[in-house]
């Protein structure tokens, strides 16, 4: 076959993926075919002789390159430099990925290999999830979210047991569809085993949809998108009409028995000193809501900076001022104000790549200055280790708030569960992707994270979409996109911790150890070979 059509059947890998991702196309049958091209141009070059690997990396690579252009391009509304490098890194990730697949295949033995490209890949996804270039929007499992009846099994596995699913389904269409076109050996089986698969996955769904999780108190929650520009309004119009805004339309949902309201991201969008939080101007409109509803407790993205005392270790992100003679660190925060006159904060813990962080900080410093500027406070931000819940009281809501990009890390977000969190509550600013796939994806991930954990959400965005997810993953409530809009609803408590909760990415961390193990043999089982031609 000429490298025309072997790059066009590559080519056909990424499309498929593309039109099966959420918000692009949500193709469930063509995700479950998508690798099918890729390993069939795999196969034939395997066939070839010369430097093999090279032809599946560059085959890949376009493969992998047409599915992130495809699913991501709208980074470039943030940042065109962020886009290109999310999708030519991306995309380079998962070609060698694809390309030690091969090498294995090659150098162990087929059924080796094949077992290998189900584990190389899940590292990788695992990989991704915890290291400097993080970048998890494509995790194969993510492909579900808007299919959650299918998946209701994500509170054993999270979206690494989907991402399995994936792989496996598309070897055995891969292993089904050679055979059929083998005239001397033609077999179903395979097939047969797809089908078995998909029915199970939805019964086992079904199942877990006879159970009713929430069955903690009941507590009422009002949600603002104040609709607030992030290019232009959010950072030329001065912070006391922002709030202003926000506080009236709260008003019009606001009821003495409500007992949470949740402003989105930034909402505060002047940054302050973390000791000032309380002489704010949104505090003191804030507390004055609290006046008229005594349940009454906020939720509010902010902009906060920490001043290092004397003695004080400096971290990465810390600036200096004053000649060098202080130092501060700036958050991207969410702020508790109930009826004490302490309020509580989280910072943000998953920063995004780019704009709030740069990559291996701590060995090149100068990096700092090539962070990309959204308005605000931007550049190398500091961040939590640990994710903090909100409790207040005797209350017996305890609170998530998960800022933004946080909300995409599925085992990060289990660590909430574990510190008795039994209502989730997202804080988001989407405005910067414009209207396109981009924020549509964000919120619908949400809904994996409420199946992970057995959890209502409640998301509040600025431009949308702001809405209530129940523990099944089921949106009950939803705004539409740039508008001002306001949602009251009730939603149930849960504190049970799910499997996946409670061990988080165990898939991962197995499937990490078992590729360690098929590298190492892959090494071996190459030198031993090349070690005869020599002796030859």
């Amino acid at each position: 076959m000429s490298r025309v059509k072997l790059l066009l059947t590559s080519a056909g890998s990424g499309l498929l993926l593309a039109i099966s991702w959420p918000e692009i196309g949500g193709s469930i049958l063509s995700l479950f075919v998508a690798f099918f091209p890729l390993l069939w141009v795999e196969e034939q070059i395997s066939k070839q002789k010369g430097l093999a690997w090279l032809a599946v990396f560059f085959q890949s690579y376009v493969a992998f390159f047409v599915f992130n252009l495809i699913t991501t391009y709208w980074i470039y509304n943030a940042s065109l430099w962020g886009a290109c490098m999310a999708v030519i890194c991306n995309s380079l990730f998962m070609a060698i990925v694809f390309t030690l697949f091969h090498v294995t295949k090659m150098k162990v033995g087929r059924k080796e290999g094949y077992i290998s490209f189900v584990l190389y890949w899940i590292a990788f996804e695992y990989l991704h999830l915890n290291w400097e270039l993080s970048w998890t929007w494509l995790t194969l499992g993510n492909a579900f979210t808007n299919k959650p009846n299918l998946v209701q099994w994500y509170e054993y596995t999270g979206v690494l047991g989907g991402s399995v699913f994936v792989l496996v389904m598309n070897l055995l269409a891969f292993f089904g569809l050679r055979d059929l076109q083998s005239k001397s050996n033609v077999k179903l089986r395979y097939l047969g085993v797809i089908v078995l698969s998909i029915v199970a996955s939805f019964l086992l769904s079904m199942l877990a949809l006879q159970n009713d999780n929430a069955t903690g108190d009941e507590v009422e929650v009002v949600i603002v998108q104040p609709n607030i520009d992030p290019y232009t309004t959010k950072f030329r119009t001065p912070p006391s009409e922002q709030i202003d805004k926000m506080i009236e339309l709260a008003k019009e949902k606001l009821t003495p028995t409500t007992d949470y309201l949740i402003f989105p991201e930034t909402a505060i969008p002047e940054s302050h000193w973390e000791h000032e939080i309380e002489f704010l101007y949104a505090t003191e409109k804030i507390r004055e809501l609290h006046e008229t509803s005594p349940n009454l407790k906020t939720i509010i993205g902010s902009l906060s900076t920490h001043l290092f005392l004397p003695g004080e270790e400096l971290t990465p992100a810390a600036r200096g001022f004053r000649d060098g003679n202080g130092f501060y660190e700036n958050y991207n925060s969410a702020i508790f104000i109930d009826s004490s006159a302490q309020t509580q904060m989280h910072k943000k813990s998953k920063l995004v790549l780019g704009v709030e962080k740069l990559p291996f900080i701590n060995a090149i410093p100068f990096l700092k200055k090539l962070s990309i500027n959204l308005g605000g406070t931007s550049g190398v931000l500091g961040s939590s280790e640990h994710p903090t819940v909100f409790r207040s009281g005797k209350d017996s809501a305890i609170i998530a708030p998960i800022i933004c990009y946080e909300s995409i890390y599925g085992e990060y977000v289990t660590e909430y569960s574990r510190q008795g969190a039994n209502l989730f509550a997202i804080i988001t600013n989407d405005g910067w992707w414009d209207d396109t796939p981009g924020y549509k994806q964000h919120m619908a991930y949400a809904r994996l994270r409420a199946i992970e954990n057995r959890k209502y959400i409640v998301r509040s965005a600025n431009t949308g979409i702001s809405a209530v997810i129940d523990d099944r993953g089921s949106v009950l409530e939803r705004t539409e996109w740039w508008e001002d809009a306001v949602i009251s609803a009730k939603v149930k408590l849960n504190s049970t911790v799910t499997f996946y909760a409670k061990y988080g990415d165990y898939i991962g961390r197995i499937a990490s150890l078992l590729a360690g193990l098929m590298i190492a043999l892959t090494v071996v089982r190459t030198l031993n070979k090349t070690g005869k031609r020599l002796s030859n």
